[in-house]
């Protein structure tokens, strides 16, 4: 059942009230939300919101829909009570700036973007994603290896369109990759939330040097530090913290304290990835995740591109070691980071000598002791 949110009057959904000119939307919806302003009234001149899908700190997402073309839609809106916060709203067009350059069947669509004069809000149409975030589903269970490896390409081929047009997201995470489910039943990856991305070369930065910003878990060596000069690697390394905590089952660098794990991220070496016992991924996959967080940026995988190839490489091995796998017996092998797998440090060959000088003289000592005893 359909109702107007002023007068409560039934009628279709979507379509205007007579008697006050709001739109009616879902009883249920209303109920969830009703002290909401925004339902049932214009957005924009032409986005009605239907119902409230997310809200955070600084805005709300609403289900919408395009009154005039019947198009359903994500209409994400900056609160009124920050549009006197000129960084917020910058930040706020920035996303729609990045967001509408980039083309990529695994970035989330962007239709368009305007101040709001009426409610005296920023809105920006996109998108409608239906399934659930990457954060939800290795939080809830423990998903395929073949799976992953396919969502993880994904991600990775849309951080390459990304660092083609200069663009760093800079606060890769799970909560920022969301997994849609295509007719035929195939898990596929959209990565959104760019408001922390920075575009190379932009004359005018949100971001001073000696701040960090992104989210400590998954935040690059750099980035913890506040360094000015950031790069694509640090996307990089995010996406191999979320390969790490899907095939180990843990993230790398976990407190509660988010300063001991921005400690951590800048000077501890990386811990044993230790796959789960239902997994049993190629050493490369290990090695590659050894890669992507290595602490020197210049040592990681270098954009999005690069970590593509490699990841589809590996791709190819899973699917041919599944082919061949016989026994459910088969062990993995732990791979040690490159920090921990040195070769074990070898005794000068004159110290070697001289141990063994001492060994025959002690024998020599010990034969003539029991010689003059007897």
């Amino acid at each position: 059942m359909a109702i107007c949110p002023k007068c409560h009057n039934e009628g279709e959904l979507c379509a205007e009230c007579p008697n006050c000119h709001f739109h009616y939307v879902e009883a249920a919806d209303l109920r969830k939300s009703h002290n909401d302003e925004l339902l049932g009234d214009i957005v924009g001149g032409q986005y009605v919101p239907l119902a409230l899908i997310g809200e955070g700190g600084m805005g709300k997402i609403y289900r919408a829909k395009n009154k005039f073309i019947d198009k359903t839609v994500a209409l994400k809106v900056l609160k009124s009570e920050y549009m006197e916060d000129e960084t917020l709203k910058d930040r706020f067009f920035r996303e729609a700036q990045v967001v509408s350059a980039l083309d990529h069947p695994n970035i989330v669509k962007l239709y368009t973007c305007a101040p709001d004069e009426k409610h005296n809000q920023l809105f920006m149409a996109m998108e409608l994603l239906v399934g659930k975030s990457l954060f939800y589903v290795i939080e809830k269970s423990t998903p395929d290896l073949k799976t992953m490896m396919n969502i993880f390409c994904e991600i990775s081929s849309a951080l390459g369109e990304a660092h083609k047009h200069g663009i760093f997201h800079r606060d890769l995470k799970p909560e920022n990759v969301f997994i849609v489910t295509d007719e035929e039943g195939n898990d596929h990856a959209k990565v959104l939330d760019f408001g922390f991305a920075r575009l190379q070369g932009a004359a005018k930065k949100l971001t001073m040097a000696g701040v960090a910003f992104g989210t400590p878990h998954y935040m690059s060596p750099e980035q913890a530090m506040g360094l000015a000069d950031i790069t694509a690697a640090c996307d990089v390394y995010a996406l191999g913290v979320m390969l790490f905590q899907v095939v180990s089952g843990n993230l790398p660098y976990n407190h509660d304290s988010p300063m001991e794990v921005m400690y951590d991220q800048v000077n501890k070496e990386t811990p044993t990835c230790v796959p789960r016992p239902e997994y049993n991924p190629p050493h490369e996959l290990i090695e590659c995740i050894y890669k992507c967080m290595e602490k020197d940026p210049l040592k990681r995988y270098q954009d999005g591109n690069e970590l593509h190839a490699a990841l589809e490489q590996i791709n190819k091995l899973i699917d041919s070691e599944e082919e061949l796998a016989s026994s459910p017996t088969v062990i993995s092998k732990v791979v040690l980071p490159p920090s921990a797998d040195k070769p074990a440090r070898k005794l000068p060959k004159t110290l070697i000598i001289l141990i063994g000088v001492v060994v025959i003289l002690v024998i020599v000592v010990v034969a003539l002791f029991l010689t003059l005893g007897n």
